[in-house]
């Protein structure tokens, strides 16, 4: 249990990251801009671990992976992976469905100032509703269309012009829907030999590169399982190492720049930044991940109360962040004329409007998980009562 904490406080400080990323890109974007001086200064530190949103998809994406069939490879029942893969719709759908209303409330009251205030930043991030797929108005936003588009056209088709925060979720129904087709597969192949198991990941990862080399993070993850299932766990130090290493691998922005300049060789091979940024962030996502699961002991401040709060937050964070960056923040910007103070409004307002969504989706899990839950115990007491007649 406190391993699984240390896994949410990952995936808590990823959606921080996401968050910290895009206020950047809204209101300082001069320091994220390619080829500027300010923005290679920034990419060449440290520091870009904490905005480097790119990097933080793909860790929640292993992360994903990984915890959809934990279940399964513990019990090797294929119901958890056909129950798995029937609730993962449903249990995603229900906190989107809530954002996009809300924007749509948004729209409505005509209460986005994300185009004046990108006309002060010189955003194309911020005047573009954060890259959505197209802009709306009061008069196009629809609660009919935008309730389609969190119930399942997001998933299905990647429509995300409510909420273009959304465009992970049609990689993340799709690959959740790829991992429970591997799972079986790999882990039977695994438990004969481990060299045939990397080589069916190292196929799955080929096929999902067409598709999208974010895709990719899906079938690397079950990497973590072979591994775990060699049973070697690395001391503090070693642990340490791990950790200290994937982070910042994690600021990896695609240049080879600055202390990234040993991947100028990889710059050369892969002409595209994101899969270049890609080739670093899934593995060094695996290996962070696998140095906490390696953990035998972890400290209580990676697995305790505030672990487990933010993991909680982490979605309903990523859901509502750029509604708020677009909304308030963009306002706090225009009344104020300050880019710093608009950016603060954007990160807390963010923190306190996922709150309740937090609620909300604390809710919906365990709403949705009920009559699967039930389902299991009424065939395990079946089973039970059929063994023993």
């Amino acid at each position: 249990m406190r391993k699984d904490a240390s896994l949410e406080l990952l995936r808590g400080v990823a959606a921080l990251v996401v968050v910290n990323g895009h206020t950047l890109h809204a209101f300082a974007p001069s320091a994220d801009g390619a080829g500027d001086k300010a923005a290679q200064s920034l990419k060449t530190s440290l520091a870009f671990i904490a905005f480097n949103g790119s990097s933080a998809v793909c860790l929640f994406f292993v992360l994903s992976s990984y915890v959809l069939v934990k279940r399964y490879f513990q019990s090797r029942k294929a119901e958890d992976l056909l129950l798995g893969a029937i609730k993962r719709l449903p249990r995603l759908a229900g906190p989107v469905v809530v954002a996009v209303l809300s924007s749509c409330i948004i729209f409505k009251l005509d209460l986005y100032f994300f185009e004046d205030a990108a006309a002060l930043t010189q955003s194309e991030w911020l005047s573009s509703f954060g890259n959505a797929s197209k802009v709306l108005s009061r008069e196009t936003a629809s609660f009919a269309d935008a309730f389609l588009q969190g119930a399942w056209r997001t998933f299905v088709y990647g429509d995300r012009y409510y909420d273009s925060s959304l465009w992970t979720m049609g990689l993340e129904f799709w690959g959740s829907m790829l991992t429970f087709a591997l799972a079986p597969i790999i882990f039977f192949v695994q438990d004969r030999s481990a060299l045939l198991s990397w080589f069916g990941i190292a196929i799955g990862i080929f096929l999902t590169l067409q598709v999208s080399f974010f895709f990719c993070a899906f079938p690397a993850s079950l990497l973590l399982y072979s591994f775990l299932a060699m049973g070697f766990r690395p001391n503090r130090w070693l642990t340490g190492a791990m950790v200290t290493f994937s982070l910042a691998l994690l600021g990896y922005a695609g240049s080879s720049v600055g202390i990234y300049s040993p991947f100028a060789v990889l710059e050369i091979a892969v002409s595209d930044i994101g899969l270049r940024q890609a080739c670093v962030a899934i593995p060094a996502s695996i290996m962070l991940v696998y140095a906490m699961l390696s953990m035998d002991a972890p400290p209580p401040w990676l697995s305790g109360k505030a672990a487990r709060f933010l993991g909680d937050l982490s979605f309903p964070l990523y859901l509502v962040h750029v509604p708020v960056i677009c909304s308030l923040g963009s306002w706090v910007l225009l009344a104020s004329g300050s880019a710093a103070l608009g950016a603060a409004a954007a990160i807390l307002g963010s923190i306190l409007a996922a709150l309740p969504l937090m609620a909300f989706n604390n809710w919906w899990v365990r709403t949705i998980a009920a009559p699967f839950d039930k389902l299991r115990r009424d065939r395990s007491v079946a089973a039970a009562l059929a063994a023993k007649a």
